[in-house]
């Protein structure tokens, strides 16, 4: 009773916000737009007393926790793959700082360790797994046996007769009442008495499931877009759910399915009769069934909760009132598991005092990830990262820019900016931006990426946190003829007569974007952009003139070939089809095309290890092939990633130069190796960001199809040798140029190139309309 006591004086005190229904939700968060409010003179943060995030120590090698459990007396018991993912029996003593030797699931039962599909743990320390049965018929997915092993005894299968043969079980669980919770591919849920195989209960019968959790009171089923509640007990629905559905709903991901090896969003026993907890995204949540509050225990925007680059597999919690969760890390390329605790510390504000507002234009995961990792490190530190363009809003890029521009001069506007997209320029000229180089003078730079955002003075008013390498692959001979765009063009029309269909639903065309008129522009843009500033800050009307002339030869040498293609596949072609082009999408997933011999080049960037050993794959699958450098209008040029300012405004500039200096340290450099190379030398140069494994090793299988003959190609990439990276890495250090980040332009010239390339106006009209639009842009 004691402990019980305990557990509630801890979160009254934690919860100094209860989300009611008819509110509005969490009071903070990242993508809140309540800028210019007084915490100093608000409870909250006055208040003492938060949860603090601690990484745990995971057993060497884990590669994904399945499940844990706290035993009785304390122990933690965790179920996760190793290293050659054979599924382990792990126990620690001392409350996950170290972990015993492990044990293979596999020989409790007697089966083949890498048959082994499904896995749970029982918080007595039983098991159940569900095992991988190949079909014979190849058309099949194949089915399912399950083995179930009680606590300290001995592993059996579960004879469950023909109910359940031949059938998939997406998630498996053990319930508080000892039966075990099958969730049935297209078929709802089964509840088993392990003892005799017999159903005991049946939930969503015929239904395909998403999400399903056990408490000892409830079964909690996601399914259809909506939230389900049963009693165990009955195994009939239950009620006084309304209000936990409609808060779970804010989230939409909270109603997805996420991936085979995590969710996110996880169910936990509350620490009273009829009351559970929560986790997603946006934090950790307390509610009692038949109530209208939701009260937030942990505000995820302070900690790692909200961090995009993971998911959740597993949660528990000791009788102190700690939580663990275990989660799927995927911040460095591979799946790790990881696992965190969170502790209440009453000597820690529960909303700290100085807060930081970020702005960016479009959605940044990179960022959104340094703001978890910074916040984490100084949590009297509060982050708010706010968001110009939804995109669910009908907020235009215009829209965004003016408003933010207003704040700022009104005194209102952010503290840190991420000037992607947006012309850094003319904020430093009109004195929006601090400069930034006394902050980035230890950070060790490299060079080439520092001289080129160092004015003549030695100001620097914008840095990129990492950057990407644009690179085309193709035959060796084209590659070779390639310097600019100009005679990628050539190289193109050359090939025209090879372009269409050679057998029924194979094609080939010049470029993958040569489909779609606006995406094929935007693409060509990126290495061109740099070429269309004069010195003086107004744009070159001749290098648009060269940029749409040439890049309407490129649109017209597959011009018959994809018209041929939208005649026989009409549907791929309406609207709903039209891609968006992302600069961020990497140049991995059209190297593919070059296998199947579907277009003559792949036309990108790379931003990653991963996405160079795609890259180099490529060209050791096939030798004819090879790759370079991609030159458009101006030659060496780089892809900033996420510049960042600090406004001249900002309110708290001391915490913004903290978070800018974290941004450029080797931990803020090393948070992803997704989203860009970093530009601090000492991290470019050094092996650990590079570390993909042993050289050879494979990372990644794929197929295609062969266009010549229809035949499906596997292929394997690999990790490169440490010769091939250091090309590489020579290769990024040459580069001086940064590409033109100004949407407002590149959109100008996309936009009315996509009527030059239509036909339905001249190159002249094209340019003169660019030019009005640009110049009506650059006077405002």
């Amino acid at each position: 009773m004691q402990k019980y006591k305990k557990w509630k004086q801890v979160l009254s005190v934690s919860t100094a916000v209860c989300l009611s229904i008819a509110g509005t939700g969490s009071l903070m968060g990242c993508g809140s737009t309540d800028r210019g409010k007084d915490k100093a003179d608000s409870v909250e943060s006055k208040a003492m007393g938060r949860y603090l995030e601690n990484e745990l120590a995971v057993p060497e090698g884990c590669m994904e926790i399945v499940d844990l459990q706290v035993m009785k007396e304390g122990s933690l018991k965790m179920l996760a793959r190793n290293s050659d993912y054979e599924l382990m029996l792990y126990q620690s003593s001392d409350k996950g700082k170290t972990w015993e030797d492990g044990k293979e699931v596999a020989d409790f039962f007697e089966v083949e360790g890498e048959s082994i599909y499904k896995a749970a743990l029982g918080r007595d320390g039983s098991i159940l797994i569900g095992v991988y049965i190949e079909s014979e018929d190849e058309n099949s997915v194949g089915s399912m046996d399950y083995y179930y092993c009680p606590a300290d005894g001995k592993g059996k299968k579960i004879e469950i007769g023909e109910a359940l043969d031949e059938t998939m079980a997406w998630s498996i669980d053990i319930g508080e009442n000892g039966n075990l919770f099958l969730q049935i591919s297209g078929n709802g849920i089964r509840e088993i008495n392990p003892v005799d195989g017999a159903v005991v209960h049946e939930y969503e019968k015929g239904k395909t499931t998403d999400y399903m959790c056990v408490t000892s009171e409830y079964l909690i089923v996601i399914t259809d877009g909506d939230v389900h509640y049963y009693d165990v007990a009955s195994g009939k629905p239950a009620d006084g759910g309304d209000a936990l559905t409609a808060q779970l709903k804010k989230t939409p991901a909270n109603l997805e399915f996420g991936n085979s090896s995590g969710t996110a969003l996880l169910f936990l026993d509350g620490d009273e009769k009829n009351t559970v907890f929560y986790v997603d995204q946006t934090g950790l949540y307390r509610y009692a069934f038949g109530g209208n509050v939701i009260e937030q225990v942990i505000d995820g925007s302070l900690n790692s909760i909200s961090s995009s680059n993971k998911a959740f597999n597993c949660m528990a919690m000791d009788s102190e009132g700690v939580f663990y969760i275990g989660e799927i890390d995927y911040n460095s390329g591979l799946n790790c598991g990881r696992l965190v605790s969170y502790k209440y510390s009453a000597d820690t504000p529960t909303v700290p005092d100085t807060e930081l507002t970020i702005y960016s234009l479009e959605e940044n995961s990179g960022i959104r990830q340094a703001v978890v990792m910074f916040q984490k490190k100084y949590p009297d530190i509060y982050l708010t990262l706010e968001t110009g363009m939804s995109g669910n809003d009908g907020v235009t890029r215009t829209d965004a820019l003016k408003t933010l521009n207003t704040e700022i001069m009104a005194g209102k506007g952010p503290d840190i900016l991420i000037l992607d997209g947006i012309s850094s320029e003319t904020y430093a000229e009109q004195g929006m931006l601090e400069d930034l180089s006394g902050i980035l003078k230890e950070a060790g730079l490299l060079d080439n990426i520092e001289s080129a955002y160092t004015k003549e003075d030695g100001s620097i008013y914008e840095m990129p946190v990492k950057f990407g390498i644009p690179m085309i692959e193709g035959n060796k001979e084209d590659v070779q003829e390639v310097t600019d765009l100009a005679s990628l063009a050539d190289v193109l029309t050359k090939h025209k007569d090879e372009y269409g269909l050679t057998s029924e639903s194979i094609y080939k065309l010049p470029l993958l974007y040569s489909m779609y008129p606006q995406a094929l522009l935007e693409k060509l843009a990126d290495n061109s952009s740099a070429a269309w500033m004069k010195k003086d800050g107004t744009l070159d009307e001749e290098k648009i003139k060269v940029f749409l002339e040439q890049s309407e030869r490129i649109y017209q040498a597959g011009k018959d070939a994809m018209d041929e293609l939208k005649a026989a596949y009409p549907q791929a072609f309406d609207d709903s089809g039209q891609p968006v082009y992302e600069r961020a999408g990497s140049i991995s997933g059209e190297t593919a095309v070059l296998l199947s011999h579907n277009c003559i080049f792949a036309l990108g960037d790379i931003f990653s290890p991963l996405d160079f050993a795609f890259v180099n794959s490529m060209e050791e699958i096939d030798t004819s092939l090879s790759y370079a450098l991609w030159n458009g209008q101006m030659a060496n040029c780089f892809i900033p990633v996420s510049r960042i300012g600090i406004s001249s405004r900002a309110s708290q500039k001391a915490a913004a130069e903290k978070f800018v200096e974290y941004l450029f340290s080797e931990e803020g450099q090393m948070l992803s190796r997704e989203d860009g190379f970093p530009v601090v030398e000492a991290v470019y140069n050094g092996e650990d960001y590079w570390n993909q494994g042993e050289a050879g090793n494979v990372l990644v299988t794929g197929g295609s199809s062969n266009s010549e003959n229809g035949q499906e190609l596997v292929y394997s990439i690999k990790v490169p040798s440490a010769d091939k990276v250091n090309e590489l890495k020579q290769l990024g250090k040459m580069l001086t140029t940064p590409v033109l980040d100004n949407t407002i332009i590149t959109s100008a010239v996309c936009e009315n190139g996509v009527r030059y390339l239509n036909g339905e106006i001249s190159l002249d009209e094209a340019v003169n309309a660019v030019m009005q639009q640009v110049n009506l842009y650059l006077a405002e």
